[in-house]
């Protein structure tokens, strides 16, 4: 049972540090499960607009921790800690440790290494409305492999296993490709927990399971083989009237990897994605300033003509361009003059057709199913996959492959909440929650109520772990504070405690039932567990 996976099964409310500090911190927050956080006494404030985990967070946090170490032992993965200043730099030393002794890596067997530590994050991104700390818990997992199939067999357990512990959160998610930071890095993935108020944007298809950043997401291309006849290609000025400047047109971009220079063709209402043309390069691709036009592609910016450009120019079409017939495109040289009957195949010299665009919303989705739809959410963790690099030293040393996997705990104890809002409080999910019970007695100066409290706590501290308010105040205030707290089941001992009758209320359904002492193990049972 959970009550197995904390040291306190019990605990009366008057020992838990629950102070009001809505007033306090309250008025910093502006996303509402987050308020309601701060008032029932999870978190609380300290300098510099930092927030403090008070003891009920760290109950939920360690049930959390509780599941990431579970579903990893059916991993065989064991434990390691680095120092917390150092904890971040986990992987390169793992992977400095494995290069000096690759007998660690045999028979094309992977190593699974853990550490659940406190890493602390510079220049820490504010979550959109969400409170942001310098430092938080994470998760941080790797695995080391001989092969490349092996790794790529532990990823997708991962990705498994990241959606067991959170499914057992009850936490809505999306697993999304995103962009690989670095050049031997490879298949990024990005998990992000579901939230109109997140700043993480992804776009997905209305009918499949196709999830990306926007950086990346790609889309289907419309471009068809036309069967149109090429026209002569002619310089045009601008006349008065603008209905001689429709149709289909092009732009073009000056961009240099390097010092390689580029030009790129888009389609007029398409936007440049630098990220997709370094990533065709793996190298860094900027745009050229129009002062450094000539230094780069040989011609002044007055004099630019693309047809006329060095051999060494590298030209770049989106592939939306490639099949386009009989287009226009502004003249770079003039915003007075324009090119007429451009054709790709035709006129660019050996041009390379890739996607290069950001996509739009409505644009299809690129498996064919549905269209893109754009999301909102927050970052919760990663997974990507690389490949080691031996120093020139060491080259009888194996190489090997490395999965990095990521869980940012406090976080997602964030994003729970979140999610489990309700209009009088938070509802945690059962495996989260701080306590299973929240016992409240209505007087506590009743001997029966204080018999049924005794005896209840008898029957049922050893499956599950019991809150109890033993504090001397109005019923109406303990309700409220409890709805506050988010417990899944609330137990009323009230005016009926003489005829050993309780009251039960499940806060996922706000529904209540009259049960008798002797009956309730067998109710909170099916209760808890018939779903399982």
């Amino acid at each position: 049972s959970r009550g197995e996976l904390v040291k306190e099964k019990k605990m009366k409310q008057s020992n838990l540090l629950i102070p009001d500090l809505q007033r306090m911190l309250g008025e910093k927050i502006t996303e509402e499960s987050q308020r309601f956080l701060v008032k029932s006494g999870f978190l609380g404030s300290s300098q510099d607009n930092q927030y403090v985990f008070l003891p009920l967070a760290m109950r939920v946090i360690e049930n959390i921790k509780n599941i990431v170490t579970e579903e990893l032992e059916k991993l065989s993965a064991v434990e390691f800690q680095l120092p917390v200043q150092s904890s971040l730099h986990a992987e390169e030393y793992l992977s400095t440790l494995l290069l000096k002794e690759p007998e660690n890596l045999q028979n094309n067997t992977s190593m699974q290494l853990y550490q659940i530590q406190t890493a602390l994050i510079a220049n820490q991104k504010k979550a959109g409305h969400f409170l942001t700390n310098f430092e938080s818990t994470y998760l941080d997992a790797f695995s080391f492999h001989e092969t490349s199939v092996s790794l790529s067999e532990n990823y997708h357990r991962y990705e498994q296993l990241f959606g067991r512990i959170l499914a057992r959160c009850d936490l809505q998610f999306q697993s999304v490709i995103a962009l690989n930071k670095e050049t031997n890095q490879q298949d990024t993935k990005e998990i992000i927990a579901d939230s109109p108020e997140g700043d993480e944007h992804y776009c997905a298809s209305s009918e499949s399971d196709y999830r990306a950043k926007i950086e990346v997401a790609t889309r289907l291309c419309s471009g068809k083989k036309s069967h149109a006849s090429y026209l002569p290609l002619v310089k045009k000025t601008f006349a008065e009237n603008i209905e001689e400047a429709q149709g289909q047109w092009l732009k073009s971009y000056f961009l240099r990897a390097g010092k390689q220079p580029i030009v790129l063709f888009l389609r007029q209402e398409d936007q440049l994605n630098l990220a997709k043309v370094t990533n065709f390069f793996k190298q860094k691709v900027v745009q050229v300033k129009p002062k450094e036009i000539e230094k780069y592609f040989g011609q002044a910016r007055e004099m630019l003509d693309v047809w006329n450009l060095p051999q060494e120019v590298t030209y770049l079409g989106d592939l939306e361009v490639e099949f386009l017939t009989n287009t226009k495109m502004i003249a770079p040289h003039s915003e007075q003059e324009y090119y007429e009957n451009i054709n790709p195949l035709r006129d660019f010299p050996n041009v390379a057709f890739a996607d290069f665009c950001f996509v739009k919303e409505g644009d299809p989705s690129p498996d064919g199913q549905g269209v893109l739809i754009f999301k909102k959410g927050v970052k919760i963790g990663q997974l990507y996959k690389k490949n080691q690099t031996l120093p020139e030293e060491e080259k009888a040393t194996i190489p090997f492959h490395i999965g990095h996997y990521q869980l940012d705990l406090s976080r997602l104890f964030l994003m729970i909440a979140q999610q489990h809002r309700t209009e009088s409080g938070i509802i945690w999910p059962e495996e989260v929650a701080p306590f299973d019970l929240h016992l409240i007695p209505t007087d506590l100066t009743d001997s029966y109520q204080q018999e049924l409290v005794e005896a209840v706590n008898a029957m049922m501290a050893e499956e599950f772990q019991i809150l109890i308010d033993d504090r001397n105040l109005p019923l109406e205030e303990k309700q409220n504070e409890a709805a506050f707290i988010g417990c899944p089941i609330e137990i009323t001992i009230g005016k009926k405690a003489v005829e050993g009758i309780l009251e039960v209320k499940i806060r996922a359904t706000e529904a209540v039932i009259e049960v008798r002492k002797e009956e309730l193990v067998d109710t909170l049972n099916i209760l808890f567990y018939s779903a399982e």
